[in-house]
């Protein structure tokens, strides 16, 4: 028998995946969300450096802003192809659990962590591209290199790969997969909303109105 590889990681993209007119409201919503919501303001002072973020004081966006809201269910078509193309058993409820902003303002960045208990996790980008920073993919097998060394074409060349963010993309990726953000090094903001969906094959206690098909 030949060669056989396991345990893949799947990451999933797309551009254009809201309209303009939608990504312009959405901006508009951020910067002045970033200006006035003072329990955000506080705790991106205190733990997120110069950045801005609401993941800490509030990252239940959807359930509570239009404009998120919309954002969840225009995201939906994406995360159903994302999991047909990874044949994931099609599941009866998709619900956006999680969903918070964020403006990686010049040097700062975010470390590499993973989103525990989501089936799919990512990033809209509000307004980004590749010289603000862009997303690392890291190798899940920290204990991969081992006294060998691959061609670059090898699937186990690297153990990161940077993907290239763009304003109105969705980067999409299964909640395990471990990433960072890379260091925003320009003198502009890169602004983008992280999310997590959670797919359910009852539908016990979970409310399909909510984000689902």
């Amino acid at each position: 028998m030949g060669l056989l590889l396991f345990y893949p990681t799947p990451v999933f993209e797309k551009e254009n995946a809201m309209t303009e007119d939608f990504n312009q409201k959405l901006e508009k919503f951020i910067i002045d969300y970033s200006n006035n919501n003072e329990e955000s303001k506080n705790w991106s002072k205190q733990f997120y450096g110069v950045g801005f973020t609401s993941y800490g004081s509030d990252q239940k966006l959807h359930e509570k802003e239009e404009v998120f809201s919309e954002l969840a269910k225009g995201l939906l078509p994406h995360v159903k192809e994302f999991l047909t193309q990874i044949k994931a058993v099609p599941p009866p409820t998709i619900v956006c659990n999680d969903m918070w902003c964020t403006i990686n303002r010049p040097t700062s960045g975010h470390p590499r962590h993973i989103h525990p208990l989501s089936a799919v996790s990512g990033t809209y980008y509000v307004n980004a591209d590749k010289d603000r920073g862009c997303l690392n993919i890291h190798d899940p097998y920290d204990n991969r290199a081992m006294g060998m060394m691959f061609e670059p074409e090898s699937p186990l060349a690297f153990d990161t790969y940077t993907i290239e963010v763009k304003s109105k993309k969705v980067i999409l990726f299964p909640g395990w997969v471990s990433h960072s953000v890379q260091q925003n090094l320009s003198t502009k903001d890169r602004i983008g909303v992280s999310f997590n969906y959670r797919v359910y094959y009852d539908n016990s206690g979970v409310d399909p109105s909510s984000s689902g098909p």
